[in-house]
């Protein structure tokens, strides 16, 4: 499963059955009236889901845009393209909402919804375990016999779907709906970098700083430089500060933990993700992190 739609599955979502009313199953399709909350929380929703995070930025709030940028946003989260952008958005055209509950609070609107999407850690072996390069690297009749697959799926009911509760925040502007992220209230995390005396590797953050809510899942990219005339072999030592404060910042993965060689001249992106604990301190406003990279050869 692609990581960015496992975050979402496990953070967004809770699996559990549901024995609810049946309010209102949300369905743009003839519907001509002023779009609502739940309308266009839908919209946002699929386009997470698909991994199109460039035109879901469209729909979070304007005071969370002013802390994160569209170009930071999508290269935090690592968009799908591609066939695999068409495979993801076909899954996300199946899912459904349900309003259970709204509260109308001036230009917001809290409302809590049940979900029901495609599993899509069920359609993994299908989908070459979301590996994008392999999915966009197939041939085209391999491309067409899996999205076939997926059609028959569907029209037996075999497709796998989770069912779940979540609760989220909208807010009106002008007259367009917009999901309240709160980045404001979250934690800005900060990357530096030391490096070797000898000035044989330059390194630096592509983005030097952002900003996260608890159990956000967000990619950071390291640009790394061999200046040498020599092949280099180089790892890093990862700092976080306050180091009272490292275990609430987890570090799912990072390639520059093991050595890895780069050529004379050589430039590569080396991309870590982490994950702020929902645990973490309430009043907390800062980490930092420093990547001490040192040459092993």
């Amino acid at each position: 499963m692609p990581r960015s739609v496992k975050n979402f599955l496990l953070f967004v979502f809770t699996a559990v059955t549901l024995a609810l009313p049946a309010i209102y199953w949300i369905s743009a399709a003839g519907d001509r009236r002023p779009e609502e909350p739940t309308q266009a929380l839908s919209k946002y929703l699929k386009l997470l889901y698909a991994r199109d995070f460039r035109h879901a930025y469209r729909f979070i709030a304007s005071e969370d845009q002013r802390l994160k940028p569209q170009k930071d946003y999508v290269r935090e989260h690592g968009p799908f393209s591609g066939f695999a952008l068409e495979a993801a958005r076909k899954l996300a055209s199946l899912i459904e909402l349900k309003a259970v509950s709204e509260q109308p609070d001036g230009k917001a609107n809290r409302i809590r919804v049940a979900m029901k999407l495609p599993d899509a850690n069920g359609v993994s072996n299908l989908l070459l375990d979301w590996d994008e390069k392999r999915l966009n690297a197939l041939p085209a009749p391999a491309q067409k016999k899996i999205l076939t697959t997926i059609d028959n799926l569907i029209r037996q009911r075999k497709l796998p779907m989770i069912e779940g509760e979540e609760e989220f925040v909208l807010v009106k502007e002008d007259a367009l709906w917009k999901i309240k992220l709160d980045w404001a209230a979250g934690v800005k995390v900060k990357f530096a970098t030391v490096l070797p005396h000898n000035g044989e590797i330059v390194a630096e953050p592509i983005t030097q700083e952002t900003v996260a809510r608890s159990d956000d899942l967000f990619t950071i990219g390291f640009k790394v430089k061999n200046r040498a005339s020599r092949e280099v072999i180089t790892r890093i030592a990862h700092r976080v500060e306050p180091k009272e404060l490292a275990q609430y910042l987890d570090l799912v993965e990072c390639a520059l933990l093991l050595p890895v060689r780069l050529r004379p001249g050589e430039e590569q992106i080396y991309n870590s993700t982490y994950v702020v604990r929902g645990d973490l301190p309430d009043g907390i406003k800062s980490l930092d992190v420093t990547y001490e990279f040192k040459i092993e050869n």
